[in-house]
């Protein structure tokens, strides 16, 4: 309809009327150009929106969990001095179910929280565009670099302690098979005992820092996190 109009104008030299033609077609295509974009933006506004809600949720449970492990490590660390206190002064006030208390509780170092799975599918598939605050991308960036770093001092910590904390591990084993004066002879001399102990409480108290530092890091994102939800959803 509207290229037979054009036509006719053509035709009869109404140059006015084509130029007025012309740009009703421009602005047909102009307003079409924007509508798609509106809703592009939308959607993409939309998106993002969804992922930072999704990232805030998984930060806030990985948060939690970083928070529970450092109270697990707080409340086991008289249990330690209290353990260290039985093998130094072995065999006086030696208390089996003391010592298997330590085993049962204080002996295990909770591994630092891992990568959120929102974060690592958007790296996987590229779409860390998405999210158009430069400041919180960074921030996401440097907290996923320090996570890695924190697991790999953790499982490298592990690995260098493992040789010198032989003699509680063995001790541990034998506690519950053996009486209390033969399982402590047999897992190695008072001085062996007394180091490694000693080298369990450093790594100790180095596990307990990364976990406050991991949670420190956890903190500072998700009040990011929330500022940007709440900043697009006004």
């Amino acid at each position: 309809m509207l290229l037979r109009r054009v036509s006719q104008h053509v035709k009869t030299q109404n140059w006015f009327a084509v130029a007025i033609d012309f740009f009703i077609v421009i602005a047909g295509i102009l307003i079409a150009f924007q509508i798609t974009s509106w809703n592009e933006a939308r959607k993409d506004s939309k998106r993002e929106l969804q992922i930072i809600d999704r990232l805030q949720s998984e930060f806030t449970m990985l948060e939690n969990e970083t928070e529970e492990y450092i109270e697990f490590v707080e409340s086991t660390k008289p249990i330690i001095a209290e353990f260290e206190q039985q093998i130094i002064n072995y065999p006086e006030d030696a208390n089996l179910e003391l010592m298997k208390r330590f085993f049962e509780t204080a002996f295990s170092l909770p591994r630092p929280a891992g990568q959120s799975d929102t974060y690592q599918q958007l790296i996987a598939s590229g779409d860390m565009n998405v999210l158009d605050n430069q400041t919180l991308l960074a921030e996401l960036v440097n907290h996923a670099s320090l996570t890695d770093y924190f697991l790999h001092v953790n499982q490298a910590t592990r690995e260098w302690s493992r040789s010198y904390v032989v003699p509680l591990v063995r001790l541990r084993s034998l506690l519950n098979v053996l009486p209390l004066e033969e399982a402590v002879s047999s897992s190695g001399t008072k001085a062996d005992l007394i180091v490694a102990i000693n080298l369990y409480k450093e790594v100790f108290e180095d596990q307990l820092n990364i976990l406050k530092a991991h949670k420190e890091s956890f903190a500072e994102l998700n009040k990011m996190l929330i500022d940007e939800k709440h900043e697009k959803n006004l």
